[in-house]
């Protein structure tokens, strides 16, 4: 079993919901929880935009690793903010540390809906869709680089990743490796589920449409031309074959199906 950590900090990128999710562990845990953003503003007296706005990003920094030097120790969960790794300092502060880490990992996608969702942040203000996702895609490899574990947040409420995150500590080192993947496998199913009520929202505007229009509810030449497609999409895959294609449509399709007629009330 591996040790239980006095400090347990979390990391990953703006929107990720490291102070969400440190509070959950608090909560779940009964222990203490601390957010770094917070700290600094305690710390100098004033908003981190007003930080941003008066010395700008370089003293913005210089204040975290301040922070950051001294929550090393901090007993309970300590949630880091999401530029905590721009300074080679914090990279030294964060590989040194006695502190457990845990990146929350999540998507692009995800990431920017929550952060619509929260309200503005400057570094959102200030750069452009493109710079947005390039220094998403910079940050990741140094959130990974200081972290002792890596959980996947897309698709799962605070509730469940403070969970996973908290059973990390009642596992056998051995057991770490297969309970990463399987954080992995759950990400992937809610973003499919996700992506299915999706669909289904589509759904209810094609049955207007078809209403409208009085077409018929089931189209099987259309059916039967997208499992060719898919399969032919799929031909050199040796996991999707024609059969698991043949009965996930099957399934999408009657439930597209149900659900145009209740809509129709055929």
């Amino acid at each position: 079993m591996i040790k239980e950590p006095d400090t347990l900090m979390l990391v990953g990128f703006m929107g990720a919901g490291k102070t969400t999710v440190g509070k959950e562990i608090a909560r779940q845990h009964h222990s203490r929880f601390i957010d770094i953003d917070s700290e600094i503003e305690r710390v100098a007296g004033q908003t981190i935009p007003e930080i941003f706005i008066e010395r700008g990003e370089i003293g913005f920094r210089a204040l975290e690793t301040q922070v950051l030097a001294s929550v090393q120790t901090f007993n309970g969960v300590v949630a880091t903010g999401g530029g905590i790794v721009e300074r080679p300092e914090n990279i030294a502060v964060l590989k040194n540390s006695p502190a457990t880490i845990i990146y929350l990992h999540g998507n692009l996608e995800s990431t920017i809906g929550r952060l619509i969702i929260e309200g503005q942040r400057p570094l959102l203000q200030e750069k452009s869709t493109a710079e947005f996702f390039a220094l998403w895609k910079e940050r990741d490899p140094k959130y990974q680089s200081v972290a002792n574990m890596t959980v996947e947040t897309v698709g799962k409420t605070p509730a469940r990743i403070a969970a996973e995150i908290i059973a990390l500590f009642s596992a056998n080192e051995d057991e770490l490796a297969l309970l990463a993947l399987r954080s992995q496998i759950d990400a992937f199913d809610r973003q499919i589920f996700k992506i299915i009520a999706q669909r289904l929202e589509v759904v209810s505007s094609v049955a207007r449409y078809k209403e409208k229009f009085g077409l018929a509810t089931i189209q099987t030449n259309r059916m039967v031309r997208l499992r060719n497609d898919l399969k032919a999409d799929f031909a050199l895959s040796e996991d999707i074959t024609d059969d698991m294609i043949d009965a996930v449509m099957a399934i999408l399709m009657q439930a597209a199906i149900d659900k145009e007629n209740r809509q129709l009330d055929r």
